[in-house]
């Protein structure tokens, strides 16, 4: 795929950072040996170099250590990829008398004047825990600066992916009825909205699936796996089809991203 074309699957980013990826392909082309990608990149970027690997004559993989990240690095590479230059971290802060947010501790980290695309995701638990996806190049400068989350101390520990139950998101889980796996259909019973006010946050571009914008009402979605954001409304992973209605609908399994 020359540049040019390359350039144009990405119109919505920017441009020297796509150059940059073209580069790295490019070169893992040439020399036969993973490249990897020095930042972490948002879902709509990884997706969709996903979606068209084939055309870029190596295989593309993404990493994002926790199992629904949405920010991943990225590796060129001939075969599979087992180890990525990702550390885990864990913060931990003493107070009970403060109750963190993510806002808070993704704060703390970009006041150390570190670049947004050197953390992946940041999943905030109970008892003013923190779990972060963390590039390897800047794990140590972290440890060694990082001191608090806004008044309140914190300890840093970095954690063996290997042994280390990995945390996820939390979700809310229920399940739903639609009549097809259209998503205008699966929008309406998902947020409980019309078919009508689906379509029009499609057209607003207020739908993504699979970290992508959909515009049209009568897209089919996959039964299982898929994730649909709708501004306003949430973060949905469709996790798999429970069976059929009696009047021959679906019934899914919904997660909704706390």
């Amino acid at each position: 795929m020359d540049k040019n074309t390359f350039l144009s699957k990405f119109h919505f980013h920017n441009e020297s950072e796509i150059l940059s990826i073209y580069d790295k392909i490019i070169l893992a082309n040439k020399i036969h040996k993973n490249i990897f990608t020095s930042e972490f990149y948002p879902p709509n970027l990884w997706k969709t170099l996903e979606d068209f690997k084939g055309q870029v004559g190596i295989n593309v993989y993404s990493h994002g250590i926790f199992e629904n990240a949405e920010r991943k690095i990225l590796v060129f590479s001939q075969s599979e990829v087992l180890d990525y230059p990702v550390r885990l971290m864990k913060i931990k802060c003493s107070s009970k008398f403060v109750s963190l947010q993510h806002k808070d501790y993704l704060g703390a980290l970009m006041a150390l004047g570190i670049k947004r695309g050197k953390f992946g995701d940041l999943i905030v638990k109970e008892n003013n825990e923190c779990y972060a996806a963390v590039h390897e190049d800047i794990s140590d400068y972290v440890y060694m600066n990082l001191s608090s989350i806004g008044k309140c101390e914190c300890n840093i520990t970095f954690l063996d992916t290997n042994i280390t139950e990995i945390p996820d998101y939390n979700f809310k889980t229920f399940d739903i009825n639609t009549s097809s796996l259209r998503i205008d259909c699966l929008l309406s019973s998902m947020c409980r909205i019309s078919r009508s006010k689906s379509e029009e946050l499609m057209k607003q571009g207020k739908v993504l699936l699979d970290y992508l914008p959909v515009t049209k009402k009568d897209k089919t979605i996959n039964d299982s796996g898929c994730v649909i954001t709708v501004r306003g409304y949430g973060k949905f992973k469709v996790v798999k089809k429970l069976g059929y209605t009696k009047r021959g609908g679906c019934k899914l399994h919904i997660k909704k991203f706390n």
